[in-house]
């Protein structure tokens, strides 16, 4: 669990825009995903510092900006729900792009690229699960579990869907539920 995440806006009452809020709730998803990281790592999973650190990272951080857009939908009208949910895309996009970048090498905008069309792709198949009011129903935790196996090491395999669907999705929920409706709570809508 995180020990501190920014929950609450400073000045209370103050109008916020769904992007200003989005902003919050993908440092969160960024604290949640490296928390995720160590997690696994405490739990005797292999997560090199590589390809594979980042592959997991992604998905992991797209269940956690699809968790975030389901709470989001409870607050927000759809077009402020889009704003919301794609400025917390492109911001996570830029700061797996500008980690990967720093550890690998790897191109910055071509990371930010293929960060944004994995979520995209996996966007459909988010859609169709069930999201209930505690959170993530099982097959919802478990998609991003599936997605994940692809970066598993083969001894990781047999445990991670449990890990995901135990642990670290109910996790996200609690948390981004927690900042989410602490910020909606200490802002005021937006004019």
């Amino acid at each position: 669990m995180l020990k501190r995440t920014r929950s609450r806006w400073f000045e209370r009452g103050k109008p916020r825009t769904p992007e200003a809020i989005a902003s919050v709730a993908a440092f969160t998803a960024w604290r949640l995903a490296l928390e995720s990281i160590k997690r696994m790592r405490r739990a005797q999973f292999e997560i090199e510092a590589d390809a594979q650190y980042f592959a997991y990272l992604r998905d992991y951080l797209i269940l956690v900006i699809h968790i975030a857009d389901r709470l989001a939908a409870q607050k927000y009208a759809p077009e402020q729900r889009v704003a919301f949910t794609t400025a917390m895309v492109k911001r996570l996009a830029v700061l797996q792009a500008e980690n990967q970048s720093r550890l690998l090498g790897d191109d910055e905008a071509t990371v930010r690229r293929a960060f944004i069309d994995a979520f995209n792709e996996q966007a459909d198949d988010y859609a169709t699960l069930d999201f209930g009011a505690a959170g993530p129903l099982f097959p919802f935790a478990r998609y991003c579990a599936h997605r994940l196996l692809d970066a598993a090491s083969e001894r990781d395999r047999a445990w991670l869907i449990e890990q995901i669907v135990s642990i670290e999705a109910p996790e996200a929920v609690h948390t981004l539920r927690q900042v989410i409706d602490n910020l909606f709570a200490t802002a005021s809508p937006p004019s």
